[in-house]
């Protein structure tokens, strides 16, 4: 049977011992290595060869839930068990929804119940690791075909240009007309492959470092690459006082660009676009307000999947990823995003979050 390397993380002295001893009883070989906070936790997990994480619901400083949360994202292959002083329902459902693998009440547990547990655990992480490789290889796929199509869908566009342009004075105007439709069409088809080359990319494991990112300079340069959009409608930005946080800052850059071209593009008056930032023990939450059309409350949930549109694509051009990128990008980071009330303003309010327990250095 093979030895088993455990992570206790758990502010009561008491409780570890007690966890500690029933594992002992347990006809088992365990290692357990013990954490008193979420930093002490996530320093051990960064040493690496820890096979599953024993994790207290309730810790110093912390929300129980929004460490799994960032544990999950971090280490996805890992089984996390959430312990807590008394059961509840509620807090079961949370925790497995957040990511853990399985729940048990420190009330009454015992020898039997512990090792249940850490066996489904176990099982349920080899079974989440089969379907992650399985998604990554029709990630891999979906990049290598997206990316092979870019260079036919912009000879299209280039060629039927020139086409154009050399021959303007001998064209009908008939074809002249269906060259130009095959122009904006190939253009569009490269705009929508292009987004789907950035959506498949964050799935591929490619070596990104979070570190500390300068959110005032994320924001600048989304800005920078919609320059000629931005100077088209003369759109105006707001923003308060930023702090550094740590990130993969060209993930930012993304993720503020993506934002920004959507105010731009549903907005019928000039765009004023509004950027805050708030912080929390947990979090740094983020706030993108604008003058657009808005998002009716019943499509909040849908305008973040793949290639979901709420308006007409021959009124508005779009890949119909942007915000389903965007979203991708927040998870990663740990983090949430959500459309809110706007309150007694026009437009719409977008809100993210990315999660303070990410540790500088450390890949995804």
């Amino acid at each position: 049977m093979k030895f088993l390397n455990i992570l206790l993380v758990d502010d009561s002295e008491d409780d570890r011992y007690f966890l500690k001893r029933t594992l002992k009883s347990c006809e088992r070989e365990w290692y357990v290595m013990e954490a008193e906070s979420a930093e002490q936790g996530l320093d051990a997990l960064q040493l690496g060869n820890i096979d599953i994480v024993l994790l207290d619901y309730s810790l110093p400083g912390s929300d129980g839930l929004s460490i799994l949360t960032s544990l999950n994202h971090l280490y996805p292959s890992l089984p996390i068990i959430m312990l807590t002083g008394q059961g509840s329902e509620k807090v079961a459902a949370e925790s497995i929804k957040k990511g853990a693998s399985d729940y048990i009440s420190k009330n009454g547990l015992t020898k039997l119940s512990l090792m249940k547990s850490i066996k489904n655990a176990l099982d349920s992480a080899r079974l989440h690791k089969r379907i992650e490789e399985k998604n990554r290889e029709l990630s891999q796929f979906a990049y290598v075909l997206a990316h092979d199509l870019k260079q036919p869908a912009n000879a299209i566009s280039r060629m039927s240009g020139l086409v154009a342009l050399n021959y303007q004075d001998s064209i009908p105007d008939s074809l002249q007309k269906k060259l130009e439709l095959i122009n904006q069409s190939s253009k569009q088809m490269y705009d929508l492959i292009n987004a789907l080359v950035c959506y498949t990319r964050l799935d591929l494991g490619e070596s990104h470092l979070f570190e500390a990112t300068d959110i005032d300079k994320c924001i600048e340069l989304a800005k920078s690459n919609l320059k000629s959009q931005i100077e088209s409608v003369d759109a105006v930005f707001e923003c308060g006082a930023f702090p550094s946080i740590t990130a993969i800052p060209s993930f930012v850059v993304q993720l503020f660009q993506n934002l920004f071209e959507n105010s731009i593009k549903y907005c019928e008056v000039q765009p004023v676009i509004k950027i805050a930032c708030e912080t929390t023990p947990t979090y740094w939450h983020f706030t993108v307000q604008d003058n657009g059309l808005g998002i009716p409350s019943n499509a909040r949930q849908k305008v973040f999947e793949p290639l979901a549109r709420l308006h007409n694509k021959d009124v508005y051009l779009g890949s119909g990823l942007g915000l389903a990128t965007a979203k991708r990008i927040v998870n990663i980071h740990c983090g949430e995003i959500y459309f809110s009330d706007s309150g007694d303003e026009i437009g719409s309010k977008l809100n993210f979050t990315v999660s303070r327990n990410l540790t500088i250095a450390q890949g995804v």
